[in-house]
């Protein structure tokens, strides 16, 4: 690491000095130091010999005046005095700006002989500037030649990229325009036989796809399988069709005779009504009135009944004989069937007599 960091010095000493080294900031110092020399020997800055509003004064001693004590004037006066005096301004130039030029319709020869000698002025301190010039040229030349080397080198390594890119990649085929390629009735065949194929697989797919949408969208019902009778007209006769039996026992051939006409139980005549309680059918209003009449007393002789059983149960007598009680349930039965066991039997002489 030592012997490198002495041969780096080594070559830093040996560096041959460049003949422009420096120019360029001694240039821009002496730039700086003109600008300054401007700004500070203005005519606003430099003192003027024949002013007459500064005067200098001599110090003196201070020395009271008699009217020491006294109040001073009044602000209005001193406001006055300063009006009085003339205000002659004069203004400041920065470097690099100029203040504009007045128009002067009349030019004296004299001005004009100034203007001129001012111009051979600064026309002069200009001549040292043009002589480092050449320098300076040198110099731009020197590092023109290493830049421009510098690019050729960088110019060269892109076009040798591009060129084995170039060389890797298919070229392109760019149709001019107007001119369209006029294809081989062959040429036109196969191209056809290839969208032919291309055009199926496409179908094939297509048609695919439909019926997989029908599938989803389809409900499958149950379909009755069992016997079935068809009926259909054909030129103006009507036919049944038996399908899967001959259906003949559920035919009936012969006719059904018609129910017999009811009979009311008092009168004999056709009835229209039925008692709901005995479930007799009756005629007439008086029919009525009799069977709900009949149904009342056998009521009450089974009651008699039922209170004489109980009387003699009470007694005793009921214990000894030989009959046995019946169950209520079946002795109600019994008791409704006895009572219109022989109701239907009246006599139609007996119904006038009681009338």
């Amino acid at each position: 690491m030592e012997v490198s960091k002495e041969d780096d010095s080594l070559v830093l000493l040996d560096r041959a000095s460049r003949a422009t080294r420096g120019k360029r900031m001694t240039k821009l110092i002496d730039d700086e130091l003109e600008e300054d020399e401007l700004f500070w020997n203005q005519e606003a800055l430099k003192d003027e010999e024949d002013d007459d509003n500064y005067q200098e004064e001599t110090e003196v001693v201070d020395e009271f005046d008699s009217d020491f004590d006294e109040d001073e004037p009044e602000p209005d006066e001193a406001e006055k005095e300063v009006e009085e005096r003339p205000q002659n301004k004069k203004r400041l130039i920065f470097p690099g700006k100029t203040l504009p030029k007045k128009k002067t319709k009349k030019k004296d020869l004299s001005k004009l002989d100034k203007l001129s000698m001012n111009e051979k002025s600064t026309q002069q301190p200009a001549t040292p500037d043009h002589q480092d010039a050449p320098d300076d040229v040198e110099g731009e030349r020197i590092v023109r030649k290493s830049t421009r080397t510098s690019v050729i080198v960088r110019q060269a390594e892109r076009d040798a990229i591009r060129a084995a890119l170039q060389a890797t990649m298919k070229p392109i085929k760019r149709k001019k325009e107007g001119e369209e390629k006029r294809m081989t009735q062959e040429e036109m065949l196969l191209e056809a036989a290839q969208t032919e194929i291309v055009n199926l697989r496409n179908l094939e797919r297509v048609l695919a796809r439909e019926e997989e949408v029908k599938k989803r969208a389809i409900v499958h019902k149950a379909v009755y399988s069992g016997p079935q009778i068809r009926y259909f007209s054909k030129n103006g006769c009507s036919y049944l069709e038996f399908k899967g039996l001959s259906f003949q026992s559920q035919l009936s051939t012969t006719s059904v005779p018609y129910p017999e006409k009811a009979i009311c139980a008092v009168t004999g005549l056709p009835a229209k009504y039925r008692d709901p309680k005995t479930g007799l059918p009756y005629a007439t209003k008086e029919a009525f009135k009799i069977i709900r009449e009949r149904f009342m007393d056998e009521n009450n002789n089974i009651k008699k009944m039922a209170m004489g059983d109980l009387f003699d149960s009470l007694v005793g007598t009921g214990f000894h004989g030989k009959r046995k009680r019946l169950p209520t349930s079946n002795r109600r039965k019994m008791s409704h069937l006895s009572r219109f066991a022989n109701f239907g039997m009246t006599s139609i002489v007996d119904i006038e007599s009681s009338e």
